[in-house]
């Protein structure tokens, strides 16, 4: 996933490379310090080739998402093995599709991302929900709104299975979060490169007025902190993220049937 910066993230962006040898974190203000608030975790795609998941739990990562489609025109070469691996390494896993929300209907996004990943997505106690990142803004097909295309494209994954699901809305704090509604019904996802500690920071420095609220005074659920993170069991750079509560309420309210 890559979201386009302001200069002051693009500069906050250059001092926070991230390395995490072990689970000593030096950068973005995670000191030995701080107070861990937020529970740390990562998000991968087929740039980062095949992942040593039981090395990225052993260095403190307790959560992941992977992609699995594009429109309707690309499969995730990886997502079939990081999906079982991650979860029998211990990490909670969640799938992500890449929508082109201009291009096609939310039910035809729907169809082709659970005809590919819906296998994988199952009330097992390791699954997060489903994700939408919404990083093209070039019109809604078939809806009169962003706000509406997404609600439509949560509805028709949820009416894909039995089991419980709040699916998520991946997208900048800006362009993206500020181009839906209140009226949107799904969990948020912010990317926000601001440079606060992954641990007891906050994405919402921008765009508040979107309202998205998860249990308590929180104005997100999930954070994209970083796309230049480092870390044992991936080869590169992925992105970092965090989720702002524990793995225990993960459990309890955003895993698949819970």
């Amino acid at each position: 996933m890559k979201i386009a910066l302001s200069l002051a993230s693009v500069i906050s962006k250059a001092k926070k490379h991230i390395a995490l040898p072990a689970v000593a974190l030096t950068v973005l203000g995670l000191t030995g310090s701080a107070q861990a608030n937020n529970l740390f975790g990562i998000d991968v795609s087929s740039f980062q080739g095949t992942v040593n998941w039981s090395s990225v739990y052993a260095n403190g990562a307790r959560f992941a998402f992977a992609k699995a489609t594009e429109g309707t025109y690309y499969h995730d070469a990886y997502y079939n093995s990081n999906m079982p691996n991650g979860k029998n390494a211990g990490l909670k896993m969640g799938a992500y599709h890449f929508t082109r929300c201009d291009q096609n209907c939310a039910s035809t996004e729907a169809n082709y991302f659970w005809s590919f990943a819906g296998g994988r997505i199952s009330a097992d106690g390791k699954t997060i929900f489903p994700v939408i990142d919404f990083e093209t803004f070039n019109g809604h097909a078939c809806q009169p709104s962003y706000t509406d295309w997404m609600n439509a494209w949560s509805d028709y994954v949820k009416g894909k299975t039995s089991a419980f699901m709040h699916p998520i809305l991946y997208s900048s704090a800006g362009t993206g979060m500020c181009d839906v509604s209140t009226a949107c019904t799904l969990e948020a996802w912010v990317a926000n490169y601001n440079g606060e500690n992954l641990y007891t920071g906050d994405p919402w420095s921008c765009c508040t007025s979107c309202n998205f609220k998860s249990p308590g005074t929180h104005y997100w659920v999930w954070w994209q902190v970083s796309s230049s993170g480092s870390i044992g069991g991936v080869s590169g750079n992925c992105d970092f993220d965090a989720y702002f509560s524990t793995v225990s309420h993960m459990a309890a309210n955003d895993l698949v049937g819970s």
